[in-house]
């Protein structure tokens, strides 16, 4: 094996060039940058509906249902975005995907701050929506292919963690923008400055983030291969399945990502409405609620992707799974019952803190995905890791966070504290389809896997 240099197209490549190797100290650092950038700012664009919902809806003069709907459509379009941009990224690169996604949907939030027809809003958010979808197989490949396999879950959940990062700081920065210019104006200033932010971010990956070497690698092998007509195959490596077992693992891992989803969704989406709607606190109470729920969520993220590094990454999982069962369940029998309470006058101010510390500790019960990033991009060898793992990332995102927070306020009759509880069911169906998973902790990434 031999390298000239550890970002030029022109490098040699055997099967020994791994992740480990394929990278100078700085690029390492500079990929990852982008990585937990692009995490960010991809959660900033999902999360501009939840936290002004209410705001949307007077805005646009809709239902807080209609814009439920436009998160669930926008869901939907992230799936479309997971298989087109997954493509391009294992077949053009993962640079050139990354700053083509981020420059898309940067601009589609400032054009969608400034559109007062509901019909054209809804289509700016279905486009943001398919440039969405390109993120997380890109970030999660640009990633696994930089990062050495010790500790890979660890900074894994750093990454992944930045998608409720990105959550805190869009209610931050709406929070401000709606306190100073109002509900109307407010959310509209708030995409603006996204949106901004976002298009900053393409201009900065264009001209300094490297090229993934590994892909280069993957793609010379492949080329040669053919040049030679010899048949293409990936190599099992580490215990990883392939063929018919590689298929059966991907369906249960996107069940586990579903669930997961459903579970983070019922929270993400219902908790800001549920806490100034059917609870009644003001804007500056409700956001310190929030935000304290998802500082549990990062910290949550954090120990379950370390775990994961020690006890594997479907044990991990499953670990986290319980918990997101167990936390569900206290809200959904006691916290609810709390509101209840509280609303008909009969509840106390400890009933009431009650209600809302088992609120905050949901957020908690889908702490899964500090392992679930790591985990989908091991699962994918090279040549087809950002398809892959954008397939799975987000058919699982489109059903769980677009299709199951609608089917829960349904079922639930419109009841904001019954949807949100609902979500235990997901963090139960990860918890079982994750026993299908075959394990990828330790799997060293090269240019064949």
């Amino acid at each position: 094996m031999s390298t000239k240099n550890a970002g030029s197209a022109e490098t040699t490549i055997g099967a020994p060039f791994t992740a480990a190797v394929a990278y100078t100290p700085r690029q390492r650092r500079v990929v990852l940058l982008f990585a937990i950038v692009g995490a960010l700012i991809e959660s900033m664009e999902l999360n501009l509906l939840s936290f002004p919902l209410a705001d949307l809806a007077a805005s646009f003069h809709v239902t807080s249902q209609a814009i439920v709907g436009v998160i669930t459509v926008q869901s939907l379009a992230s799936i479309v975005g997971g298989f087109f941009f997954g493509w391009l990224g294992d077949r053009w690169g993962r640079r050139p995907t990354y700053v083509t996604f981020t420059l898309i949907y940067g601009v589609f939030a400032v054009v969608g701050g400034l559109m007062t027809n509901f019909d054209l809003f809804v289509i700016t958010r279905i486009i943001a929506g398919i440039a969405m979808g390109g993120a997380f197989g890109v970030i999660f490949a640009m990633f696994s292919e930089s990062w050495k396999s010790t500790k890979r879950g660890l900074m894994g959940s750093v990454l992944q963690g930045m998608f409720i990062g990105g959550t805190l700081l869009t209610q931050v920065i709406l929070y401000v923008t709606l306190s100073v210019f109002g509900s109307g104006p407010g959310w509209r200033v708030g995409f603006g400055v996204i949106g901004v932010v976002c298009l900053a971010i393409s201009v900065a990956a264009w001209r300094w983030l490297p090229e993934s070497t590994l892909w280069r690698a993957a793609r010379k092998l492949r080329q040669d291969r053919m040049a030679r007509h010899e048949h293409v195959v990936d190599t099992p490596e580490d215990g990883v399945l392939r063929g018919a077992r590689l298929v059966r693992g991907s369906i249960f891992l996107t069940l586990v990502t579903t669930g997961v989803f459903a579970a983070s969704y019922s929270y993400i989406t219902f908790a800001p409405t549920f806490l100034r709607e059917s609870v009644g606190l003001t804007l500056g109470p409700s956001t310190v609620v929030l935000t304290v729920g998802t500082l549990l969520g990062i910290i949550s993220y954090l120990v379950f992707g370390s775990l994961s590094d020690h006890v594997g990454r479907r044990m991990a999982t499953m670990y986290s799974c319980i918990l997101g069962v167990l936390g569900f369940g206290v809200f959904a029998v006691f916290g609810t019952a709390s509101v209840s309470a509280a609303a008909a006058g009969s509840g106390s101010s400890a009933i009431f803190g009650i209600a809302v510390v088992a609120l905050m500790g949901t957020a908690v019960g889908y702490a899964g995905f500090g392992v679930l990033g790591t985990w989908i991009s091991e699962f994918y060898p090279t040549r087809y890791r950002a398809l892959g793992s954008g397939a799975t990332y987000y058919v699982a995102r489109g059903i769980g966070s677009g299709l199951f927070p609608l089917f829960a306020l349904v079922i639930a009759g419109g009841n904001l504290h019954y949807a949100l509880a609902l979500g235990g069911i997901g963090a139960a169906v990860a918890l079982v389809a994750s026993l299908f998973v075959p394990d990828t902790a330790g799997r060293v990434i090269s240019a064949e896997a």
